[in-house]
């Protein structure tokens, strides 16, 4: 069962970060934008459950990666968390932005660039490729 719903989370993901990419074409900035942050939360929480069982009931981008990294230290893949954390250096500011989308791009008036969203989307498809190696390191 668990291993259906890791998928079906996963696929949900897949579909936000393909409409976000859509959305994007179109110029329709602000709904992308919350689309790639449902994606990265969705995905992130796909490897929460796959790793460690649970599905934890926060939005926080950084937040859920501290998750991930505190798991995988836990199950003794330091050196998989540390690949994570040298990808949230690497990226914080974009990471920050995806965060930032999730509330203002339902409340801000300020619409976001082609060009910061492109980076979010670009950074989005490396964090799900992250994840499935993090997957696969650790699962095999």
């Amino acid at each position: 069962m668990s291993g259906e719903r890791v998928e079906a989370i996963k696929r949900r993901a897949r579909v936000f970060l393909e409409l976000a990419e859509e959305l994007l074409t179109r110029n329709i900035l602000d709904i992308a934008s919350f689309n790639i942050h449902q994606a990265c939360q969705l995905r992130l929480k796909a490897t929460l459950l796959r790793l460690g069982g649970t599905i934890p009931r926060i939005h926080g981008i950084r937040e859920l990666i501290g998750l991930l990294t505190n798991t995988l230290d836990e199950l003794e893949f330091k050196h998989v968390a540390e690949k994570i954390m040298k990808f949230v250096r690497e990226h914080r500011e974009t990471l920050i932005d995806i965060e930032s989308a999730y509330t203002e791009s339902r409340y801000s008036l300020a619409e976001p660039t082609a060009s910061s969203v492109k980076n979010m989307f670009e950074i989005a498809e490396k964090l799900f490729k992250l994840l499935d190696e993090v997957e696969e390191n650790v699962l095999g």
